[in-house]
């Protein structure tokens, strides 16, 4: 595939405004890169200024839609909704970096974000008491139902992409891959699917606990 890790490129520590050190920046991919319609998207781990970081580059590989007719990357997509869903007071990687740089051959574009210390996905997070499971789900119906009040809809809510840090019993949350996310026309829209393909997913809690995460998220849905 072409514009892979194999360039010539000299590597030089990257600032946060440099789309060739990025671009270089040395790491092993976290899985094998995704390749469709003659483009790729991968995403290396890598270290920036001593933390732990993730750096995802992508060749020609785009999606479209209403504002964006002619295409734009699916990089640049999660860049703009990492920020849209900050601003909700959801908790989101850091964005270090975002760039795009065209020439002949096509568009490439690269996302840089910092790695969520502290936190594991929910996919992975082990046996909990039933006290942390309802506090859990209680508090993850809030946070889902304040991003689909937005009429966002992630898109792709796996238990993966959920990620939980646990503070003296106190859930913190943050959620990762937004490169499906987009606006829906209703609310509801943004919440059926969703909430459908996560329960169809997740092992944490039993029938009763999910009731309390549907009733936290339909709480904070209807206000306002």
């Amino acid at each position: 595939m072409s514009g892979t890790l194999t360039t010539s490129y000299t590597y030089v520590a990257p600032t946060r405004s440099d789309f060739e050190a990025w671009w270089a920046l040395p790491g092993e991919f976290v899985e094998p890169p995704n390749e469709r319609r003659g483009g790729w998207s991968g995403v290396v781990r890598s270290q920036w200024q001593g933390e732990q970081c993730y750096v995802k580059r992508q060749r020609n590989h785009q999606c479209r839609g209403a504002l964006h007719p002619f295409g734009w990357p699916t990089a640049s997509r999660e860049h703009f909704y990492l920020r849209r869903v900050k601003a909700l007071g959801i908790a989101v990687p850091e964005v270090l970096y975002h760039g795009v740089r065209r020439d002949f051959g096509g568009i490439d574009a690269v996302l840089a974000t910092k790695a969520l210390t502290g936190f594991v996905p929910l996919s992975s997070i082990g046996r909990l008491d039933a006290a942390t499971r309802r506090r859990l789900a209680i508090d993850l119906g809030d946070l889902l139902g304040r991003m689909h009040r937005a009429r966002l809809q992630h898109g792709c809510l796996y238990d993966k992409h959920i990620m939980v840090r646990l503070n003296g019993g106190q859930p913190e949350l943050a959620l990762l891959d937004l490169e499906k996310m987009r606006y829906r026309i209703t609310r509801r829209a943004a919440a059926e699917r969703d909430l459908s393909q996560l329960r169809r997913h997740q092992q944490l809690w039993n029938d009763a606990e999910w009731r309390m995460l549907e009733e936290a998220h339909a709480a904070r849905l209807a206000r306002g």
